[in-house]
């Protein structure tokens, strides 16, 4: 029978639900495991310690390491990518103004834009643009420094330009999806433009693969009360915390 008076028992449970993609919510440990909620915070302090998670309010998340460039990762994309692209893509409005936010997901969401689309693409990321272009669609590239992580125009100039539209949709990337933090970003100026596209917009639909799902980046981009949609292939117990707070879910 396990022991879970013993610390080093009960933390080697922990790694292991986190090496398994099971998010640290300390209520549930707590219920689960018949434990003090004082217990798992000290445990998780403890992981925290050893680099293995980053705490954050009602439990903790997994340390990740730098991600790959955009190179890298456009060289190799995920191959999920594509069946969320063409998911996310039929909540489209034919006639609409559209911002695309930048990322291999983003690149393949604009790869499959409907050839009957009449209206605008607005996007910060030059492959988005050129994309959408090679479907015949009118697009508009907002203009800044290029950050090389997300190969996108950010600073202030690209988030002023972003204001002067009033969009119908926005098409967000996700580089973490907390329930408790909301969507996150690991630039700071990257978030910046990405909450700039979702306040000059109507509407805002989070694409995101599983693994970007219990992540939480260092900068918020927006709470999950400012989500309107939510694209993912995550389980549906993941994705459920986003379903309860009145986002709608398009499940892949």
């Amino acid at each position: 029978m396990t022991d879970l008076n013993n610390p080093h028992i009960r933390q080697q449970m922990l790694r292991e639900r986190l090496d398994s993609g099971t998010p640290l919510v300390a209520a549930v440990l707590a219920a689960e495991l018949d434990i003090s909620i004082d217990t798992v915070r000290r445990d998780l302090i403890a992981l925290e310690q050893q680099g293995v998670v980053r705490r954050v309010r009602g439990g903790a998340v997994p340390v990740t390491g730098p991600m790959p460039s955009y190179f890298d990762r456009a060289s190799m994309p995920d191959p999920s990518i594509a069946l969320l692209a063409e998911r996310a893509i039929q909540v489209i409005p034919i006639g609409g103004t559209v911002f695309i936010d930048a990322g291999t997901t983003m690149n393949a969401l604009a790869a499959c834009i409907p050839l009957e689309f009449r209206g605008l693409i607005i996007t910060p990321a030059p492959s988005v643009a050129l994309a959408a272009l090679h479907r015949g669609v009118r697009v508009h590239l907002i203009g800044g420094a290029l950050c090389p992580e997300g190969a996108m125009a950010t600073g202030g100039d690209a988030e002023h330009a972003v204001s002067q539209f009033a969009a119908d949709l926005c098409f967000l990337g996700a580089c973490g999806l907390w329930p408790d933090f909301g969507l996150s970003a690991e630039d700071v100026l990257e978030a910046g433009v990405k909450r700039a596209m979702a306040l000059a917009s109507a509407k805002v639909f989070v694409v995101t693969t599983a693994e970007k799902m219990q992540r939480r980046g260092r900068y918020k981009v927006l709470e999950l009360t400012e989500m309107d949609g939510l694209v993912t292939d995550a389980i549906l117990a993941d994705a459920l915390p986003f379903k309860n707070a009145g986002i709608e879910l398009i499940h892949v």
